[in-house]
């Protein structure tokens, strides 16, 4: 096992996902509460053009407890496995729990949409494939994490 500042290497690639998380969360998603169609011009969220009114407001909804619930979660999980501390492990348990979580009510609730007739697009490719790659990430990191977890105290 490679060692980088005497943490092994897969958990520098944990918390390395959880800081990209963290940015790209704060840009998306808390982003979408204050300026939704700024964020929407970037691609980090669906054009008000195409969905339903109340779709635009259920997205910021989610944005703002995204904002409350997972940025914390990041910091904490980043912060406690680069100082060894269990609760790292846990907090980054919790995180890869929603990353797992938010993929599937995306893909579903665009499933669900398209039955009730509510005008919203369907996913492209990236929407898919993006999402199961962090899945299978969060799935590895759980995995790394209760493989190792004599690492934190």
């Amino acid at each position: 096992m490679t060692r980088t500042g005497g943490l092994p290497a897969g958990v520098w690639v944990i918390v390395a996902f959880h800081v990209l998380s963290l940015v790209l969360w704060l840009f998306g998603q808390t982003g979408a509460v204050v300026s939704y169609d700024t964020v929407a011009a970037w691609g980090l969220q669906e054009s008000r053009d195409a969905l339903d009114p109340v779709i635009v407001e259920v997205n910021r909804a989610i944005g703002l407890t995204d904002t409350i619930v997972m940025l914390p979660l990041f910091v904490v999980a980043a912060i406690g496995l680069v100082r060894r501390r269990f609760f790292g492990a846990v907090t980054s348990w919790l995180a890869f729990g929603m990353t797992l979580y938010w993929p599937t009510e995306f893909w579903c609730s665009r499933y669900l949409f398209g039955r009730a007739g509510i005008m919203a697009p369907p996913p492209d490719i990236s929407a898919i494939i993006l999402p199961a790659v962090l899945m299978l990430v969060a799935v590895w990191g759980s995995w790394y994490l209760a493989k190792n977890r004599s690492l934190f105290s």
